[in-house]
């Protein structure tokens, strides 16, 4: 557990009532997610294939959330990928994210990671500004297809 002044704890979520309580917190990154049963069902699945989730806690409830699995590939050798990260609206600008994104990264180093990961919106400016203040820098242009009803 690491503290941050204002009584702000970091600590990995486990457990069902954990989960279920970083629920209202990963609903501001993700507003499509299901209902909180099947969130919970869907965090214990990806921990199954190796996430993690990180909170940060103030007054015993959750203002922060870090989500990262550890992977591997031909470009990019071992490294964490940081599927998620969130600041509740209220505690943003505080140092909190900072301190989550610390989170993957101690476990990036602990597992002999060269890289951190990540992807954001190209409409997310505020947090593509977080991320340059943090050290990381653009390196790719990702792009997705919805595999849905085509047939090619």
């Amino acid at each position: 557990m690491k503290k941050m002044g204002q009584g702000v704890e970091i600590e990995d979520v486990e457990g069902f009532a954990d989960i279920a309580a970083s629920y209202a917190t990963m609903l501001e990154l993700r507003p499509n997610l299901g209902n909180v049963e099947s969130f919970v069902q869907q965090v214990i699945r990806q921990k199954a294939q190796g996430y993690r989730l990180t909170a940060a806690w103030s007054d015993g409830e959750i203002v922060g959330l870090v989500g990262y699995r550890s992977q591997e590939s031909l470009f990019y050798g071992r490294y964490v990928f940081v599927d998620d990260l969130v600041v509740n609206a209220s505690f943003r600008k505080s140092g909190i994210g900072a301190l989550l994104l610390d989170a993957a990264r101690k476990y990036a180093r602990e597992l002999g990671c060269k890289q951190l990961v990540l992807e954001t919106g190209l409409q997310k400016v505020l947090a593509q500004r977080f991320y340059f203040r943090e050290g990381l820098l653009p390196h790719a242009l990702g792009f997705i297809e919805s595999l849905g009803d085509r047939t090619h």
